[in-house]
């Protein structure tokens, strides 16, 4: 951690942390950042959707892989395999996915969206894709790259979470 003289707000000088080496700064940033966006509501997605977000995650990703493994999907959510294992329970039993065994591998389950589910993962995507419209018009054109780059850099330095292998 970098420590340097610095002068405060009312002037006095201080000895301490830089504001960007602090680890509380940095998680007040990613909790307000979190918040705004919305990804704390329960009751939905951040889009207005009235499913949970990690629901409307796998939608989104079953529509652009079709015939997708569990375990294929866990990756690319993020997930753990029971975390999956449970969303996609949850998805079945609403009529949004099928599953099968694959042919290849008898402990592997292959995902498919039904017709249903097809319709919604649509819906999600639409509605999404409204949200991120407004919010690349809240940033500047000529922000927009530096920005994107910022946000896979956080991707790339951001450790597994908690019980999951990276």
């Amino acid at each position: 951690m970098s420590r340097s003289l610095r002068i405060d707000k009312r002037g006095k000088a201080g000895c301490g942390p830089l504001r960007e080496d602090r680890p509380d700064v940095w998680r007040s940033a990613f909790q307000a950042l979190i918040r705004r966006a919305g990804l704390l509501q329960s009751e939905g997605t951040p889009c207005g959707m009235p499913i949970s977000v990690s629901h409307a995650h796998a939608l989104l990703e079953l529509s652009r892989q079709t015939d997708l493994t569990q375990n294929g999907l866990a990756e690319l959510l993020g997930l753990t395999k029971s975390a999956v294992s449970r969303l996609v329970e949850r998805l079945e039993r609403l009529g949004h996915v099928s599953r099968r065994d694959d042919s290849g591998d008898r402990r592997a389950r292959r995902l498919r969206l039904t017709a249903k589910g097809s319709r919604l993962a649509e819906k999600v995507n639409a509605r999404s894709l409204r949200r991120f419209s407004i919010l690349l018009d809240g940033i500047p054109r000529a922000r927009r790259s530096a920005v994107l780059e910022s946000l896979e850099l956080l991707r790339e330095a951001l450790p597994a979470p908690h019980g999951k292998a990276s």
